[in-house]
Protein backbone atom coordinates (compact mmCIF):
# COMPACT_ATOMS: atom_id res chain seq x y z
CA UNK A 1 0.00 0.00 0.00
CA UNK A 2 1.44 3.34 -1.08
CA UNK A 3 1.19 6.14 1.50
CA UNK A 4 1.27 9.89 0.97
CA UNK A 5 0.92 12.34 3.85
CA UNK A 6 -0.13 15.83 2.76
CA UNK A 7 0.86 18.55 5.23
CA UNK A 8 -0.19 22.19 5.08
CA UNK A 9 2.53 24.75 5.74
CA UNK A 10 -0.02 27.41 6.61
CA UNK A 11 -0.41 30.77 4.99
CA UNK A 12 2.73 32.51 6.22
CA UNK A 13 5.88 31.97 8.26
CA UNK A 14 6.73 29.56 11.07
CA UNK A 15 5.09 31.65 13.82
CA UNK A 16 1.59 30.67 12.68
CA UNK A 17 2.30 26.96 12.16
CA UNK A 18 0.72 24.59 14.73
CA UNK A 19 3.33 22.86 16.91
CA UNK A 20 2.08 19.41 15.95
CA UNK A 21 2.52 20.13 12.25
CA UNK A 22 6.06 21.41 12.80
CA UNK A 23 7.00 18.34 14.85
CA UNK A 24 5.75 16.05 12.08
CA UNK A 25 7.88 17.94 9.55
CA UNK A 26 10.89 17.66 11.87
CA UNK A 27 10.49 13.88 11.93
CA UNK A 28 10.49 13.55 8.15
CA UNK A 29 13.73 12.55 6.43
CA UNK A 30 12.53 13.81 3.06
CA UNK A 31 9.86 16.42 2.27
CA UNK A 32 8.39 16.97 -1.18
CA UNK A 33 7.47 20.64 -1.70
CA UNK A 34 4.86 21.70 -4.24
CA UNK A 35 6.67 25.02 -4.26
CA UNK A 36 9.68 26.43 -2.48
CA UNK A 37 8.11 29.90 -2.61
CA UNK A 38 6.74 29.91 0.94
CA UNK A 39 7.91 31.74 4.10
CA UNK A 40 8.18 28.53 6.16
CA UNK A 41 10.57 26.79 3.76
CA UNK A 42 13.63 28.61 5.11
CA UNK A 43 13.02 27.01 8.53
CA UNK A 44 12.76 23.58 6.89
CA UNK A 45 16.10 24.15 5.19
CA UNK A 46 17.71 25.07 8.51
CA UNK A 47 16.59 21.84 10.14
CA UNK A 48 18.50 19.85 7.53
CA UNK A 49 15.77 17.67 6.01
CA UNK A 50 16.12 16.67 2.38
CA UNK A 51 13.76 18.87 0.38
CA UNK A 52 12.47 17.75 -3.01
CA UNK A 53 11.40 20.95 -4.76
CA UNK A 54 8.72 20.41 -7.43
CA UNK A 55 8.78 23.97 -8.80
CA UNK A 56 10.53 22.74 -11.96
CA UNK A 57 7.34 20.90 -12.98
CA UNK A 58 5.62 24.26 -13.48
CA UNK A 59 8.21 25.14 -16.11
CA UNK A 60 7.68 21.85 -17.95
CA UNK A 61 3.92 22.23 -18.45
CA UNK A 62 1.87 24.79 -20.33
CA UNK A 63 -1.30 24.50 -18.21
CA UNK A 64 -2.02 24.35 -14.49
CA UNK A 65 -4.06 21.20 -15.04
CA UNK A 66 -1.07 19.48 -16.62
CA UNK A 67 1.23 20.80 -13.90
CA UNK A 68 -0.87 19.50 -11.02
CA UNK A 69 -1.29 16.09 -12.62
CA UNK A 70 2.47 15.88 -13.23
CA UNK A 71 3.12 16.71 -9.56
CA UNK A 72 0.74 13.94 -8.49
CA UNK A 73 2.42 11.50 -10.88
CA UNK A 74 5.79 12.41 -9.36
CA UNK A 75 4.46 11.78 -5.84
CA UNK A 76 2.93 8.45 -6.82
CA UNK A 77 6.22 7.36 -8.36
CA UNK A 78 8.08 8.28 -5.16
CA UNK A 79 5.47 6.41 -3.09
CA UNK A 80 6.49 3.19 -4.85
CA UNK A 81 9.66 3.27 -2.75
CA UNK A 82 8.85 5.22 0.41
CA UNK A 83 6.12 6.79 2.53
CA UNK A 84 5.90 10.27 1.04
CA UNK A 85 5.61 13.50 3.03
CA UNK A 86 4.25 16.22 0.76
CA UNK A 87 4.04 19.85 1.94
CA UNK A 88 1.79 22.48 0.36
CA UNK A 89 1.04 26.15 1.12
CA UNK A 90 -1.97 26.88 3.33
CA UNK A 91 -4.26 24.02 4.29
CA UNK A 92 -4.25 20.94 2.02
CA UNK A 93 -8.04 21.01 1.62
CA UNK A 94 -8.38 24.71 0.82
CA UNK A 95 -8.05 25.24 -2.93
CA UNK A 96 -5.24 22.72 -3.30
CA UNK A 97 -5.81 20.85 -6.56
CA UNK A 98 -3.04 18.33 -6.00
CA UNK A 99 -4.74 17.16 -2.80
CA UNK A 100 -8.01 16.73 -4.68
CA UNK A 101 -6.25 14.62 -7.33
CA UNK A 102 -4.55 12.48 -4.68
CA UNK A 103 -7.85 11.86 -2.90
CA UNK A 104 -9.42 10.84 -6.21
CA UNK A 105 -6.51 8.45 -6.76
CA UNK A 106 -7.06 7.00 -3.28
CA UNK A 107 -10.62 6.02 -4.24
CA UNK A 108 -9.20 3.77 -6.95
CA UNK A 109 -7.35 1.71 -4.34
CA UNK A 110 -3.72 0.97 -3.61
CA UNK A 111 -3.05 4.36 -2.05
CA UNK A 112 -3.58 5.79 1.43
CA UNK A 113 -3.68 9.57 1.72
CA UNK A 114 -3.61 11.38 5.06
CA UNK A 115 -4.11 15.11 5.46
CA UNK A 116 -3.02 17.45 8.23
CA UNK A 117 -2.77 21.14 7.95
CA UNK A 118 -1.73 24.51 9.05
CA UNK A 119 -3.80 27.64 8.94
CA UNK A 120 -5.52 28.25 5.61
CA UNK A 121 -4.82 31.46 3.73
CA UNK A 122 -8.47 32.42 4.30
CA UNK A 123 -7.91 32.91 8.04
CA UNK A 124 -4.93 35.14 7.41
CA UNK A 125 -6.60 37.19 4.67
CA UNK A 126 -9.73 37.78 6.75
CA UNK A 127 -7.52 39.08 9.54
CA UNK A 128 -5.58 41.26 7.09
CA UNK A 129 -8.68 42.95 5.63
CA UNK A 130 -10.41 43.04 9.04
CA UNK A 131 -13.85 41.79 8.02
CA UNK A 132 -16.06 39.58 10.26
CA UNK A 133 -16.76 36.18 8.71
CA UNK A 134 -20.43 36.30 9.74
CA UNK A 135 -21.01 38.98 7.10
CA UNK A 136 -20.72 36.24 4.46
CA UNK A 137 -17.77 35.22 2.30
CA UNK A 138 -17.25 33.46 -0.98
CA UNK A 139 -13.88 32.21 -2.24
CA UNK A 140 -13.33 31.90 -5.99
CA UNK A 141 -10.50 30.53 -8.09
CA UNK A 142 -9.17 33.28 -10.34
CA UNK A 143 -8.33 30.71 -13.03
CA UNK A 144 -11.79 29.19 -13.34
CA UNK A 145 -14.54 31.43 -11.92
CA UNK A 146 -17.36 32.71 -14.13
CA UNK A 147 -19.10 36.07 -13.91
CA UNK A 148 -22.26 34.24 -12.86
CA UNK A 149 -20.43 33.09 -9.69
CA UNK A 150 -20.07 36.65 -8.40
CA UNK A 151 -22.37 37.88 -5.63
CA UNK A 152 -22.05 41.49 -4.51
CA UNK A 153 -24.04 40.69 -1.36
CA UNK A 154 -21.01 38.80 -0.02
CA UNK A 155 -17.36 39.59 0.58
CA UNK A 156 -15.29 37.87 -2.10
CA UNK A 157 -11.76 36.45 -2.07
CA UNK A 158 -10.21 35.53 -5.39
CA UNK A 159 -7.20 33.22 -5.38
CA UNK A 160 -4.74 32.21 -8.12
CA UNK A 161 -3.68 35.76 -8.92
CA UNK A 162 0.10 35.66 -9.09
CA UNK A 163 1.17 38.68 -11.13
CA UNK A 164 0.15 41.58 -13.34
CA UNK A 165 -1.04 39.30 -16.13
CA UNK A 166 -3.32 37.15 -13.97
CA UNK A 167 -4.65 40.25 -12.20
CA UNK A 168 -5.42 41.73 -15.62
CA UNK A 169 -7.31 38.63 -16.74
CA UNK A 170 -9.34 38.59 -13.52
CA UNK A 171 -10.02 42.32 -13.83
CA UNK A 172 -11.61 41.91 -17.26
CA UNK A 173 -14.07 39.36 -15.89
CA UNK A 174 -14.83 41.42 -12.78
CA UNK A 175 -15.53 44.56 -14.83
CA UNK A 176 -18.41 42.71 -16.49
CA UNK A 177 -20.09 42.76 -13.08
CA UNK A 178 -18.62 45.41 -10.76
CA UNK A 179 -18.32 49.17 -11.38
CA UNK A 180 -14.80 50.16 -12.44
CA UNK A 181 -14.32 52.40 -9.39
CA UNK A 182 -15.07 49.62 -6.88
CA UNK A 183 -12.42 49.79 -4.16
CA UNK A 184 -10.67 46.43 -3.75
CA UNK A 185 -7.62 45.16 -1.86
CA UNK A 186 -4.67 43.16 -3.11
CA UNK A 187 -3.31 41.08 -0.24
CA UNK A 188 0.19 39.60 -0.31
CA UNK A 189 1.76 37.21 2.23
CA UNK A 190 -1.17 37.58 4.63
CA UNK A 191 -0.29 36.76 8.22
CA UNK A 192 3.47 36.93 7.71
CA UNK A 193 5.97 39.62 8.63
CA UNK A 194 5.96 40.60 4.94
CA UNK A 195 2.19 41.11 4.76
CA UNK A 196 1.00 43.84 2.39
CA UNK A 197 -2.54 45.13 1.86
CA UNK A 198 -2.81 47.46 -1.14
CA UNK A 199 -6.05 49.32 -1.89
CA UNK A 200 -6.89 50.20 -5.48
CA UNK A 201 -9.89 50.89 -7.72
CA UNK A 202 -10.79 47.69 -9.54
CA UNK A 203 -9.79 49.06 -12.95
CA UNK A 204 -6.23 49.70 -11.70
CA UNK A 205 -5.37 46.35 -10.08
CA UNK A 206 -3.13 45.25 -12.93
CA UNK A 207 -1.15 48.51 -12.85
CA UNK A 208 0.92 47.12 -9.97
CA UNK A 209 4.25 45.55 -10.85
CA UNK A 210 3.86 42.66 -8.43
CA UNK A 211 4.55 38.94 -8.49
CA UNK A 212 3.98 36.55 -5.59
CA UNK A 213 2.77 33.04 -4.91
CA UNK A 214 0.87 34.43 -1.90
CA UNK A 215 -1.36 37.01 -3.60
CA UNK A 216 -5.13 37.16 -3.44
CA UNK A 217 -7.75 39.77 -4.26
CA UNK A 218 -10.40 40.95 -1.82
CA UNK A 219 -13.65 42.60 -2.97
CA UNK A 220 -15.96 43.96 -0.25
CA UNK A 221 -19.67 43.28 -0.35
CA UNK A 222 -21.48 46.17 -1.98
CA UNK A 223 -25.05 47.36 -1.57
CA UNK A 224 -25.39 49.08 -4.93
CA UNK A 225 -28.68 49.64 -6.75
CA UNK A 226 -26.92 49.30 -10.11
CA UNK A 227 -25.71 45.82 -9.22
CA UNK A 228 -29.07 44.79 -7.79
CA UNK A 229 -30.77 45.89 -11.00
CA UNK A 230 -28.60 43.39 -12.90
CA UNK A 231 -29.53 40.55 -10.53
CA UNK A 232 -32.22 38.24 -11.88
CA UNK A 233 -33.19 37.14 -8.36
CA UNK A 234 -33.72 40.78 -7.36
CA UNK A 235 -35.85 41.28 -10.48
CA UNK A 236 -38.16 38.38 -9.59
CA UNK A 237 -38.50 39.76 -6.05
CA UNK A 238 -39.56 43.13 -7.48
CA UNK A 239 -42.33 41.54 -9.56
CA UNK A 240 -43.42 39.24 -6.73
CA UNK A 241 -43.86 42.41 -4.65
CA UNK A 242 -45.83 44.16 -7.40
CA UNK A 243 -48.45 41.39 -7.61
CA UNK A 244 -48.43 40.68 -3.88
CA UNK A 245 -50.95 41.72 -1.26
CA UNK A 246 -49.24 45.06 -0.65
CA UNK A 247 -48.25 45.60 -4.27
CA UNK A 248 -49.47 47.88 -7.04
CA UNK A 249 -53.30 48.14 -7.32
CA UNK A 250 -53.05 47.63 -11.10
CA UNK A 251 -50.45 44.84 -11.20
CA UNK A 252 -51.95 42.69 -8.49
CA UNK A 253 -55.31 42.34 -10.27
CA UNK A 254 -53.85 41.40 -13.65
CA UNK A 255 -54.28 37.94 -15.17
CA UNK A 256 -52.57 36.15 -18.03
CA UNK A 257 -55.59 37.01 -20.19
CA UNK A 258 -55.65 40.70 -19.29
CA UNK A 259 -51.99 41.06 -20.26
CA UNK A 260 -52.25 39.44 -23.72
CA UNK A 261 -52.47 42.68 -25.70
CA UNK A 262 -49.46 44.21 -23.92
CA UNK A 263 -47.20 41.36 -24.97
CA UNK A 264 -48.18 41.97 -28.60
CA UNK A 265 -47.72 45.74 -28.28
CA UNK A 266 -44.26 45.38 -26.74
CA UNK A 267 -43.28 42.93 -29.48
CA UNK A 268 -44.25 45.46 -32.14
CA UNK A 269 -42.15 48.10 -30.37
CA UNK A 270 -39.10 45.81 -30.41
CA UNK A 271 -39.58 45.31 -34.14
CA UNK A 272 -39.81 49.06 -34.70
CA UNK A 273 -36.57 49.65 -32.77
CA UNK A 274 -34.85 46.94 -34.83
CA UNK A 275 -36.10 48.42 -38.11
CA UNK A 276 -34.82 51.85 -37.05
CA UNK A 277 -31.47 50.30 -36.03
CA UNK A 278 -31.88 51.95 -32.64
CA UNK A 279 -29.66 50.00 -30.24
CA UNK A 280 -30.76 51.93 -27.15
CA UNK A 281 -34.35 51.42 -28.20
CA UNK A 282 -33.77 47.69 -28.68
CA UNK A 283 -32.38 47.45 -25.14
CA UNK A 284 -35.37 49.30 -23.71
CA UNK A 285 -37.99 47.39 -25.69
CA UNK A 286 -36.43 43.98 -25.01
CA UNK A 287 -36.59 45.02 -21.37
CA UNK A 288 -40.31 45.59 -21.80
CA UNK A 289 -40.66 42.08 -23.27
CA UNK A 290 -38.79 40.73 -20.24
CA UNK A 291 -41.16 42.76 -18.05
CA UNK A 292 -44.05 40.85 -19.57
CA UNK A 293 -42.32 37.51 -18.98
CA UNK A 294 -41.53 38.46 -15.38
CA UNK A 295 -45.07 39.71 -14.72
CA UNK A 296 -46.68 36.57 -16.15
CA UNK A 297 -44.25 34.49 -14.08
CA UNK A 298 -45.06 36.41 -10.89
CA UNK A 299 -48.77 35.83 -11.51
CA UNK A 300 -48.06 32.14 -12.13
CA UNK A 301 -46.16 31.97 -8.85
CA UNK A 302 -48.92 33.75 -6.93
CA UNK A 303 -51.46 31.31 -8.36
CA UNK A 304 -49.21 28.38 -7.45
CA UNK A 305 -48.62 27.00 -10.95
CA UNK A 306 -45.12 28.12 -12.06
CA UNK A 307 -42.51 30.80 -11.50
CA UNK A 308 -39.80 32.62 -13.46
CA UNK A 309 -37.25 29.88 -12.87
CA UNK A 310 -39.61 27.28 -14.33
CA UNK A 311 -39.65 29.42 -17.47
CA UNK A 312 -35.84 29.59 -17.46
CA UNK A 313 -35.60 25.84 -16.97
CA UNK A 314 -38.02 25.19 -19.83
CA UNK A 315 -36.30 27.40 -22.40
CA UNK A 316 -32.75 26.35 -21.48
CA UNK A 317 -33.64 22.66 -21.60
CA UNK A 318 -35.35 23.17 -24.97
CA UNK A 319 -32.38 24.98 -26.52
CA UNK A 320 -29.96 22.28 -25.36
CA UNK A 321 -32.30 19.49 -26.46
CA UNK A 322 -32.77 20.99 -29.93
CA UNK A 323 -29.05 21.55 -30.47
CA UNK A 324 -27.52 18.09 -30.06
CA UNK A 325 -24.98 19.12 -32.72
CA UNK A 326 -23.67 21.73 -30.26
CA UNK A 327 -24.32 20.21 -26.83
CA UNK A 328 -24.36 16.53 -27.83
CA UNK A 329 -22.77 14.19 -30.35
CA UNK A 330 -24.99 14.79 -33.40
CA UNK A 331 -23.22 15.76 -36.63
CA UNK A 332 -24.41 18.64 -38.80
CA UNK A 333 -22.71 19.74 -42.02
CA UNK A 334 -25.53 21.31 -44.05
CA UNK A 335 -28.76 23.20 -43.43
CA UNK A 336 -30.64 20.08 -44.53
CA UNK A 337 -28.86 18.17 -41.76
CA UNK A 338 -29.90 20.89 -39.34
CA UNK A 339 -33.56 20.65 -40.39
CA UNK A 340 -33.39 16.89 -39.87
CA UNK A 341 -31.88 17.30 -36.38
CA UNK A 342 -34.54 19.83 -35.39
CA UNK A 343 -37.34 17.65 -36.74
CA UNK A 344 -36.04 14.62 -34.85
CA UNK A 345 -35.78 16.67 -31.65
CA UNK A 346 -39.37 17.87 -31.99
CA UNK A 347 -40.59 14.30 -32.59
CA UNK A 348 -38.83 13.18 -29.40
CA UNK A 349 -40.60 16.01 -27.57
CA UNK A 350 -43.95 14.70 -28.83
CA UNK A 351 -44.55 17.75 -31.03
CA UNK A 352 -47.10 17.24 -33.81
CA UNK A 353 -47.30 19.05 -37.14
CA UNK A 354 -50.03 21.69 -37.09
CA UNK A 355 -51.03 24.85 -38.86
CA UNK A 356 -48.94 27.65 -37.37
CA UNK A 357 -51.56 30.40 -37.54
CA UNK A 358 -49.37 32.63 -35.36
CA UNK A 359 -46.72 32.59 -38.09
CA UNK A 360 -49.29 33.57 -40.71
CA UNK A 361 -50.54 36.48 -38.61
CA UNK A 362 -47.00 37.45 -37.76
CA UNK A 363 -45.82 37.64 -41.38
CA UNK A 364 -48.85 39.70 -42.45
CA UNK A 365 -48.64 42.20 -39.59
CA UNK A 366 -44.85 42.46 -39.91
CA UNK A 367 -45.20 43.48 -43.56
CA UNK A 368 -47.74 46.15 -42.61
CA UNK A 369 -45.54 47.45 -39.81
CA UNK A 370 -42.57 47.89 -42.13
CA UNK A 371 -44.67 49.91 -44.56
CA UNK A 372 -45.73 52.18 -41.71
CA UNK A 373 -42.21 52.52 -40.28
CA UNK A 374 -40.32 53.08 -43.54
CA UNK A 375 -42.96 54.67 -45.80
CA UNK A 376 -45.05 56.46 -43.20
CA UNK A 377 -48.27 54.82 -44.37
CA UNK A 378 -51.11 54.91 -41.83
CA UNK A 379 -52.58 51.52 -41.03
CA UNK A 380 -55.96 52.65 -42.39
CA UNK A 381 -54.45 53.27 -45.85
CA UNK A 382 -52.68 49.91 -45.82
CA UNK A 383 -55.92 48.12 -44.95
CA UNK A 384 -57.80 50.00 -47.69
CA UNK A 385 -55.16 49.03 -50.25
CA UNK A 386 -55.32 45.42 -49.14
CA UNK A 387 -59.11 45.49 -49.40
CA UNK A 388 -59.02 46.89 -52.93
CA UNK A 389 -56.46 44.29 -54.01
CA UNK A 390 -58.66 41.53 -52.60
CA UNK A 391 -61.65 42.83 -54.60
CA UNK A 392 -59.69 42.83 -57.85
Amino acid sequence: MKRIEVIGLGSSDLDQMPLGVWRRLEQADRIHLRTEDHPAVSALKEKGAELVNLDHIYEQNETFEGTYQAIVDSLLAAAEHEDVVYAVPGHPLFYETTTELLLEQEKQGGLEVSVSGGQSFIDAVISAVKVPVNEGFQVLDGMTFKTRDLDHHQHTLITQVYDQYSLGEVKLSLLEYYPAETQVKIVDAAGSTHEQVISRPLHEIDHLDIQSNLLCLYIPKIEDARLSQRDIHHMTEVFDTLVGENGCPWDKVQTHESLERYLLEETYEVIEAIERQDDEGIVEELGDILLQVALHSAIGKKDGYFDFFDVLDSVTAKVIRRHPHVFGDASVETLDDLDRVWSEAKVKEGKKEKIKYEKAYGSIVLEWMKETIHEGKPLEDILKERGQNDET
